[in-house]
Formats: C-alpha cells, sequence, structure tokens
C-alpha cells in the first residue's frame, strides 16, 4: 500500500493499523440483547417445531379416522 498523494505520515500509519486492535469488549447491555435475541429465537424456533408437530398429528388423526369410516361401511357391506 502506497501512501497517497498528500497524506500524512501518521494517516498512513493510522490506515494500516490491523481494525482487531481496535477491539471492545462487548458492554453489559450488549450482552443482555444478545442474550434475549436467542432466548427469543429459540422460542420461536420451539413453537415452529410444535406447530409442526401437531398439524402432522392432526393429519394422522384425520387419516386413522377416514380408515376406521372405511372400515366400518366394509364390514357393514360385507354384512
Amino acid at each position: 500500500m502506497a501512501r497517497g498523494e498528500g497524506e500524512s505520515s501518521s494517516a498512513f500509519f493510522q490506515r494500516l493499523r490491523p481494525r482487531f486492535l481496535d477491539w471492545e469488549p462487548p458492554t453489559d447491555e450488549q450482552k443482555a440483547l444478545e442474550v434475549k435475541a436467542r432466548r427469543d429465537a429459540r422460542q420461536a424456533e420451539l413453537k415452529r417445531v410444535t406447530d409442526l408437530a401437531q398439524t402432522r398429528e392432526a393429519e394422522k388423526a384425520a387419516l386413522r379416522k377416514r380408515r376406521s369410516k372405511a372400515k366400518a361401511r366394509a364390514k357393514i357391506s360385507r354384512g
């Protein structure tokens, strides 16, 4: 990286400075927000999975009900 025209040496070296040296640890408020975001995401995922399971269970129950009715009709018609 060449020094730009009219750029001071301090600006040149500041531009070359690695960004990780400026890292600051997260504040307690930022940590709390991250924890809340993870908790909300976990609850949303649990709700999605639970709803999906309930839907599948309802479909299975409807299928069982249809099969039992068909079986009963077949039994009556054989009679």
